[in-house]
């Protein structure tokens, strides 16, 4: 069998792989491993020898219910968390970091995060929680589309609120501590939706760039992220991405699909009269400079992306396919648009699949579950053409997870999120959201202010997660005060009034 990787951004609602091209002469190399680790692992990143988080992160493990909601089921299984109590003193707050969609590191609570100066200054100890399904908190033998039944965010809630009483009762040996959840992307929208499902266990949440809101058609993505590449990138890479998208749409459209695949690479030529195959050549394409330019989290890298494609005196087709064989895929033997081929790696129920590892499975069976946020062209205020729709996700859902999966269940597992966590205006109080300016996820995120003990920040020319790392004279004096205020906010709203004074 051919070996195949699947390019993912973000929640993996769209996929690319890279095959041994069928073509004579090509060499026979796959995409590396690498490229799909650096975004699904980018809201922290493991501890090395030079770091000093080996001293005070240590690894533990709690036991709580299969599921939560079930009575004649009593079936237990092991979740992996970490520890740092080095600061603890008696009275001190539970600090609780979700990691949300990726496995839990030790640099989320360690020296160099923001939660641990937190825990240092309030004399606090400070956790890292990994959601089920993902890490080694592994709660069925595998991953089949049966066992996934049990993923969602109700029984990830509840695993929460066992381990905040765990906590309380045999940990710290207080059932009154005070307790803060916080967490990046899906890990932030889970500290928000705890205040609101079990406010008696949480005196405060801070969510870093949390997706609160679910959307079936994310179209404001592709428009935030042109946006972000004019501003830090130009308006002439802006247009040439678009004039080569169009050209590509062109000559599909006018029967020379040949002229394209020839340029990017395809292991097989793109047949013009399969709508699907066509979709997902598009999909990858947009996918791929996306998550390029946000795979660091680092703003510049809209401008090295945009020096490429406009530094030259080719077309605009030509320097974007350029950046694509030189950049993106560099050493890949050829890319596939084959929608059967990404198919079938996501259709892998094994734990030991590095994907899966990774959590690319998981994440894809919550987006077609409750979720969406599905990339798409449908706004005419985008650079990637008009083929990406709604169809290449739903076809995907359905093709992995089974016939069960359509337009309808999808959109109706979307609106009831929404229905029970509040999607932009949930009804809670004591939190504090954070979202970068330039981050297209923020289209997903609460940005203003819900009520006076529900605030709001922007952190200028930032993408995500640029307040969870400890205070740091690198940081903009705009970054620094929001994080002074995230600490002010969070001390307030755990201790109205300090029982220490």
């Amino acid at each position: 069998m051919r070996a195949t990787v699947v390019i993912t951004l973000a929640l993996l609602t769209a996929m690319a792989g890279a095959l041994p091209r069928t073509r004579e002469g090509t060499k026979r190399r796959t995409l590396v491993d690498e490229i799909i680790a650096k975004r699904a692992t980018k809201a922290s990143t493991p501890a090395t020898a030079d770091t000093p988080n080996k001293q005070v992160v240590i690894e533990n493990f709690f036991t709580t219910q299969v599921d939560h909601f079930n009575p004649q089921d009593s079936e237990e299984w092991t979740l992996r968390y970490f520890s740092a109590s080095d600061h603890y003193l008696p009275g001190g707050p539970i600090l609780i970091f979700l990691g949300g969609h990726t496995p839990i590191v030790p640099s989320m609570i360690d020296e160099t995060s923001l939660i641990y100066e937190m825990a240092r200054e309030m004399n606090g100890v400070v956790y890292a929680f990994e959601t089920r399904f993902f890490g080694e908190s592994r709660i069925t033998s595998d991953l089949s589309t049966a066992n996934l039944r049990l993923l969602n965010t109700d029984q990830i809630l509840a695993d929460l609120a066992e381990f905040v009483a765990y906590l309380r009762r045999d940990v710290i040996q207080n059932e009154f501590a005070h307790v803060m959840v916080s967490g990046m992307g899906y890990g932030g929208a889970l500290a928000v939706w705890f205040r609101v499902r079990y406010p008696h266990l949480a005196d405060a949440a801070w969510s870093s760039s949390g997706t609160q809101n679910a959307i079936l058609d994310f179209q404001e993505f592709t428009e935030s992220w042109g946006d972000t590449l004019i501003e830090f990138g130009s308006q002439t890479c802006y247009n040439d991405i678009f004039v080569a998208f169009h050209v590509m749409q062109n000559l599909i459209d006018s029967g020379l699909a040949d002229m394209v695949s020839e340029r990017f690479n395809i292991c097989s030529d793109i047949n013009a009269d399969d709508r699907i195959q066509v979709m997902y050549f598009f999909q990858v394409m947009m996918q791929a400079i996306e998550m390029h330019t946000l795979a660091n989290q680092n703003v510049t890298d809209f401008e090295e992306v945009c020096n490429d494609i406009t530094g030259g005196t080719e077309s605009a087709l030509d320097a974007f396919a350029n950046w694509f064989n030189t950049k993106f895929a560099v050493d890949v033997g050829c890319v596939v648009v084959d929608l059967d081929e990404a198919v079938e790696v996501f259709s892998q129920a094994d734990w030991d699949s590095a994907l899966n590892q990774l959590g690319i499975r998981q994440r894809m069976y919550q987006a077609c579950t409750e979720f969406g946020w599905f990339f798409t062209t449908d706004s005419d205020q985008q650079p990637f053409g008009s083929r990406v729709q709604l169809e290449i996700y739903t076809e995907t859902c359905t093709r992995i997870f089974g016939d069960w999966q359509s337009f309808e269940s999808i959109y109706y597992g979307v609106r009831r999120a929404n229905n029970r966590y509040g999607a932009n205006s949930p009804a809670t109080s004591q939190v504090h959201l954070t979202n970068g300016a330039a981050d297209p996820w923020r289209r997903a995120s609460i940005t203003n202010d819900l009520n006076p003990f529900a605030l709001a920040d922007i952190i200028p020319g930032a993408l995500g997660g640029a307040d969870l790392p400890a205070i740091s004279e690198n940081d903009s004096e705009e970054l620094q005060e929001i994080k002074r205020r995230i600490k002010a906010l969070m001390s307030r709203y755990l201790f109205p009034v300090d029982p220490r004074s």
